[in-house]
């Protein structure tokens, strides 16, 4: 049997080390698979109040009046519509009595968790009887939003 010399053993230890690591290195090694997921929100309705009523109302006449549109949602929407309003009956006023517009076009971005204000125009009805004086019409509206993220 041949003996080693020095230099064949340390380079045969180095050799050794070498692998070692490499074998070492390889069992802590690994790779993944897997899925993520997200969820996505549910629409909050807006709400529609009164923000300015204008001036008093007369048969035959017109003012306009101004409504704030909230929007609840984390995200930002734009007002695509608004609708008109028809009064209920009121006190002996017959229904329909004013009814409101809206002027041009509606358009705005409301930021998330923010609010517009916009301006529509109401009128009285000509044939408005003497029950209509001095009430206060409520205008049901509607207003169509879609987002603007």
């Amino acid at each position: 049997m041949r003996k080693l010399s020095k230099r064949s053993a340390v380079v045969l230890g180095a050799a050794g080390v070498v692998v070692v690591a490499g074998v070492a290195y390889a069992a802590w090694s690994s790779s993944g698979a897997g899925t993520g997921s997200v969820s996505s929100t549910t629409a909050v309705n807006s709400a529609i109040t009164p923000a300015g009523s204008g001036s008093a109302l007369y048969p035959g006449g017109g003012t306009d009046f101004t409504v704030t549109i909230s929007n609840p949602n984390d995200y930002p929407v734009v007002v695509t519509a608004i609708s008109a309003g028809s009064s209920d009956a009121v006190n002996g006023c017959a229904a329909g009595t004013v009814t409101s517009a809206v002027p041009g076009t509606t358009p705005g971005t409301i930021a998330a968790k923010g609010s517009g204000t916009y301006t529509l125009h109401a009128t009285m009805s000509g044939s408005a009887t003497d029950a209509c004086k001095g009430q206060t019409f409520v205008l049901p509206l509607t207003a169509t939003l879609a987002s603007n993220a």
